[in-house]
């Protein structure tokens, strides 16, 4: 009979980017289950190197989904997917978990070789036809916070009613971008100081707090803690926000160049506190140990925001009264964005102020 650490698992979430890292839990789970365990892990090309990053991965195997979309009438494609499926094809697993739930991700799992496979039920999978190739299937309730909703998938077959304790890890890194991490940490403007990191982006801008307000907010912050700011960006217009806070505060703020997902994941384990929205910040914050200061509008922190003491959200108020389980209808839509846009720094500040004085005076605070 085979040792219940020489088990085999195989994940299947091939995107998106947010999505998979709130899914990190699970690979915490498993290894602390079985720690000897091997874990494959079946994602979109594009997200294949943070996959890979993470400590408990063995393999993270490309699926490319976006390439087929626009290629599958090149015969030469044809030829590389086959392939890539004959890949998946040769590897047997003792469990396979499908914490997609959707069709592509259903044919994938429909094509990989597995004992058992193991997907959401009727009323909480996203697409039904991937009922018709998971072996075991379990009811997850949509309100649950979303990094629990894939451990409990788990749990649920394992039959395992324990409470889970959110845990940090730090992902592999190059010795090139650990010495770009050490001579970040190590700048004078730091020493002596906490770090914060500030994350204002986020794809939508109905869940982006405004300039002004942030900027009220950070000046608030640094006079009631000594601190610099970590100012991080991902894309033209983040970098330009990133840019004008720096100038209000450029004798305690540095504007990082762009990163990537590993390297800023280590450099979020060696910060004080990390201030985002709702954003691929604040999911990634969520795999370190450190706490997190959020600011939600459209979307639910009870689903979204990462668990435990070490993290507080703030939600605005819809002053439509929209009410929504996981995100407001109006999310793409909302011409005024108000639950976020009209937050006063004070009242943001006050939140803040609360939770940081409770959680720095606790025994054995991190920070």
């Amino acid at each position: 009979m085979k040792n219940r650490d020489e088990k085999r698992f195989l994940i299947v979430k091939t995107s998106s980017l947010g999505d998979i890292i709130q899914a990190f839990d699970v690979l915490n789970y498993l290894h602390r289950r079985f720690p000897q365990a091997i874990i494959d892990w079946v994602v979109e090309e594009r997200f294949v190197s943070i996959v890979a990053a993470h400590p408990f991965v063995n393999q993270a195997i490309p699926f490319d989904f976006k390439k087929f979309k626009e290629r599958w009438r090149e015969k030469k494609f044809w030829g590389s997917l086959w392939t890539a499926l004959r890949f998946m094809r040769r590897m047997r697993y003792d469990l396979l978990f499908d914490l997609q739930g959707n069709c592509k991700s259903g044919l994938i799992t429909c094509l990989c070789r597995a004992d058992i496979k193991v997907g959401f039920g009727k009323k909480s999978v996203r697409e039904w036809p991937n009922l018709l190739v998971t072996h075991q299937r379990f009811e997850i309730p949509r309100a649950m916070n979303i990094r629990q909703q894939y451990v409990a998938l788990v749990q649920k077959f394992f039959k395992d009613p324990s409470l889970i304790e959110p845990e940090g890890v730090r992902f592999k890194i190059e010795p090139t971008e650990s010495e770009r991490l050490q001579s970040l940490i190590s700048l004078p403007i730091f020493q002596g100081k906490k770090r914060v990191m500030i994350c204002p982006g986020s794809t939508w801008s109905n869940k982006q707090l405004p300039q002004d307000t942030l900027e009220a907010l950070l000046s608030k912050i640094e006079n009631a803690l000594p601190c610099s700011f970590l100012l991080i960006w991902g894309g033209d217009e983040e970098r330009k926000i990133c840019l004008a806070i720096h100038q209000r505060f450029s004798h305690c703020s540095v504007v990082v160049e762009r990163l990537g997902l590993s390297l800023w994941q280590n450099l979020m384990s060696e910060v004080d506190l990390v201030i985002a929205v709702d954003s691929s910040a604040l999911h990634l914050c969520a795999t370190t140990s450190t706490p997190s200061f959020s600011i939600f509008g459209p979307t639910s922190p009870d689903v979204f925001k990462p668990l435990g003491p070490n993290h507080f959200a703030y939600q605005g108020a819809c002053p439509y009264n929209k009410i929504f389980e996981k995100q407001c209808s109006l999310l793409r839509s909302c011409a005024t964005g108000a639950c976020i846009r009209d937050i006063p720094a004070d009242r943001l500040f006050d939140q803040f102020w609360l939770w940081w004085r409770d959680l720095t005076n606790k025994p054995h605070a991190r920070t």
